[in-house]
């Protein structure tokens, strides 16, 4: 006996690593749950799925509140279900699993969302009516789904700074306004159109307006008032 110690030795040996190296000695029993898929596969799935559906500006991040499910399957197709309203930094959210082999499961999944967004921070202090440079300002950049005042950086933005604002810190939409195109007392070129037919008439504005906004006006003409939607400074126009 003690001459066959050694091959029986190395024959256990050569068994043990065969049954390491390949892989099907390992797996698991046919019917017994697989591995948990790694946490950050499900989030990378899941964010392009909440992207298109609340089509935000920005760049969504999310994390878990709760860990996905442990019962979820390895490799799936997500689809989402009943969602929020609108997108928040905390998000309940409900998924369909679909497995390879077309086994469909429902999970409720909690969910931490962040969006981020560049916003604007002054070099130097503004005044009161100064206007918004963008080139004056430095980029930094905020959570807007916890940061709601903060004032996302938009080059084409046309703005006046509403008070005094000290350097340093982001811009809020409290420190800015729209600068008005249209300002009170000012003649107004105002182009009045029905179907193909379009006339230009003379009109004085009776309230300050900025881009897009709606100002009232009179006409110099006729002295009726009515209501144009302003396009470009001292211009307006309205249908019929």
């Amino acid at each position: 006996m003690r001459r066959h110690f050694p091959t029986l030795f190395l024959l256990l040996a050569l068994a043990v690593r065969l049954a390491v190296a390949d892989p099907a000695a390992v797996a698991p029993p046919a019917g017994e749950a697989a591995p948990p898929v790694p946490a950050d596969s499900w989030l990378a799935a899941l964010t392009p799925l909440l992207v298109e559906h609340y089509q935000p500006t920005g760049d969504l991040v999310l994390a878990w509140v709760r860990p996905r499910p442990a019962t979820a399957p390895v490799s799936a197709i997500l689809a989402l279900g009943n969602c929020p309203a609108e997108l928040a930094p905390q998000l309940l959210v409900n998924v369909r699993a679909t497995d390879a082999a077309g086994r469909v499961t429902e999970h409720t999944l909690v969910l931490r969302a962040e969006l981020w967004r560049d916003g604007w921070i002054l070099r130097t202090p503004s005044a009161i009516g100064d206007s918004v440079r963008p080139a004056q300002l430095d980029l930094r950049r905020f959570d807007a789904l916890r940061e709601h005042d903060i004032l996302a950086a938009d080059p084409a933005l046309d703005l006046n700074f509403a008070r005094n604002v000290t350097p340093g810190r982001l811009l809020t939409w409290h420190d800015v306004v729209r600068r008005p195109l249209v300002r009170r007392g000012q003649p107004v070129e105002v182009s009045a159109s029905e179907g193909s037919l379009t006339v230009t008439l003379r009109a004085l504005s009776l309230q300050d307006a900025a881009r897009g906004d709606t100002v009232r006006v009179r006409n110099l003409d006729t002295n009726k008032e009515f209501t144009a939607v302003v396009t470009a400074e001292a211009k307006a126009s309205v249908s019929f």
